[in-house]
């Protein structure tokens, strides 16, 4: 990890300040000079929604939620087509954490610190908190206690990163039970610096629980399955009060302003970020058809979800439907990419749609899986349907298809026969478009009718498939899937090549194929 003054870069696309401004004589030369932290939270706000959008459009193809009409084993976008990941030349989210967040985190906690201002440092590292997270769920072992002495810091194990977290989250939790954080002495933080709670404490301390309700969920169903009962308490603490944290985007000429998952969306620095592509991106049959329920012979489907994720198009006979295909299959040389459906008409694609960095439905998803594996299959149902109706009206799905289908016992099953398999079948529609949907994916290790693993006797996702066309050179094995990212080749081979190979993940696609420490061990 190159360690560089990247800090200073985007403070300056967010403020319009010059160097002279704030540079000084006697600090630490990899430092700024003092800047207001007020200027620099909605930087590292800003950055916590990208990071969020990173991780999405990732787990999005990765997950067989959405594939393209291309059919390589190689490309630029390696989660897209053949998964030959080695040949792709940057990871957004590896810079997303340890640049974008971490160093602008870095420098606000240092002046925090400085004059005392107790809520800027709770949410700073709260929000660092949920970056460490996403990174190590998506590449495992990486530079924590060394990040920012060096620039080529060890790499801790994964195993000691989750217990940080959590000791961190509990740190965090007993901080913001203090009085500190809401002390007269601290900078104000209105609206214009918080874009998400205007500087609202309590709503920043439920997101906190959430966030440590995530980190817990990590020892179901693998590593810790008797600390369910934790999960489903903690679960059910930050939904008490709960209010979605929503990063708000204005719309705009400028980059900053507008969804990055919207029409209009520009990578932010070309060579750091990627565009969401949903113009050319087609639904895979996995989503349409095993999830919505949508029966093509018929064009009918069960899911109420499904119009309000995607709309339907004609082909050129004038026909109205919902197309799709299998992941890296190709599309058909007869075929238009306008035939299939337009990915953005739906309230979470537009330009002025919000970021959210932990949903309602994810902590209702959260208790019912905990809640099942505790043995409480009442509680598991109830969260069951709440979780499904919380992700139905942000879709705005009308009340009464909403009623309809936790009416109908056989899509919605009671307790009397719930499985795990209906929690986490919902919750991957529950997660379209957000962080977890790979991570669940991965936690019950792919799941599926062929591979034949299972959980209470279950199989969590039938009908789940690997893409077609895989890069045969790594992914020859049928039941082999990818378990993690490469480290980000533009740092990491450069500067850090020894810690790669003490790894053995120096240009090995076997570390591709190596679960996180929360997964089936294969």
């Amino acid at each position: 990890m190159k360690h560089i003054k990247y800090f200073l870069i985007i403070l300056l696309f967010f403020t319009g300040l010059s160097c002279e401004d704030f540079l000084g004589d006697n600090r630490d030369p990899d430092g700024v000079d003092q800047v207001p932290v007020n200027e620099i939270m909605p930087v590292i706000l800003f950055y916590t929604a990208l990071q969020n959008y990173d991780h999405s459009e990732y787990g999005t193809y990765l997950s067989q939620a959405l594939t393209t009409g291309g059919r390589s084993q190689t490309g630029t976008h390696a989660y897209r087509s053949g998964w030959e990941f080695l040949g792709m030349n940057r990871h957004p989210q590896w810079r997303r954490h340890f640049y974008d967040v971490g160093s602008n985190a870095k420098e606000l906690l240092r002046f925090a610190e400085e004059e005392n201002s107790m809520n800027y440092i709770a949410l700073t590292r709260l929000l660092r908190l949920l970056s460490t997270q996403q990174t190590t769920d998506v590449f495992g072992d990486m530079p924590l206690t060394e990040a920012y002495e060096s620039s080529s810091p060890k790499y801790d194990s994964q195993e000691s990163i989750y217990e940080w977290m959590n000791q961190e989250a509990d740190a965090l939790i007993a901080l913001f039970n203090s009085p500190e954080v809401k002390q007269e002495t601290n900078r104000p933080m209105g609206l214009n610096v918080d874009r998400v709670f205007a500087g609202d404490m309590d709503k920043w301390k439920q997101v906190l629980l959430a966030v440590k309700a995530r980190i817990m969920l990590r020892d179901l169903p693998n590593q810790n399955p008797g600390n369910a009962s934790a999960v489903l308490a903690t679960a059910e603490q930050a939904l008490s009060g709960w209010s979605d944290p929503k990063y708000k985007f204005d719309g705009g000429s400028s980059v900053e302003k507008n969804n990055p998952w919207g029409r209009t969306n520009k990578p932010v620095n070309s060579w750091e970020s990627r565009s969401n592509d949903l113009l050319s991106a087609i639904p895979a049959k996995y989503l349409v058809e095993d999830m919505m329920g949508y029966d093509p012979a018929t064009m009918e489907y069960s899911d109420p979800r499904l119009p309000y994720i995607m709309e339907p198009r004609a082909d050129d006979e004038g026909v109205v439907a919902y197309r799709y295909l299998e992941n890296n299959s190709g599309m058909p040389p007869t075929d238009q990419l306008e035939w299939y459906p337009d990915l953005y008409e739906s309230v979470l694609t537009t330009d002025t749609s919000t970021i959210t960095f932990i949903t309602e439905e994810e902590l209702h998803f959260i208790a019912a899986e905990a809640a099942y594996w505790a043995g409480d299959k009442n509680k598991a149902a109830q969260h069951l349907r709440m979780g499904i109706e919380s992700h139905m009206q942000r879709l705005q799905v009308p009340q009464e298809e909403i009623d309809s289908y936790l009416g109908n016992s056989d899509l919605v099953p009671g307790p009397a026969n719930i499985t795990i398999s209906d929690i986490m079948t919902e919750k991957y529609k529950a997660m379209y478009l957000q962080v977890e949907q790979w991570n669940d994916l991965r936690r019950y290790g792919y799941s599926n009718d062929l591979n034949d693993r299972r959980f209470d006797n279950t199989v969590i996702y039938p009908g789940l498939r690997r893409p077609h066309n895989l890069y045969e050179a790594y992914w020859s094995a049928d039941n082999q899937w990818i378990q993690r990212l490469n480290y980000d080749p533009e740092t990491e081979e450069k500067y850090n090549r020894e810690e790669l190979m003490r790894l053995d993940a120096f240009r090995n696609p076997e570390w591709l194929k190596r679960p996180m420490i929360w997964a089936p061990q294969n």
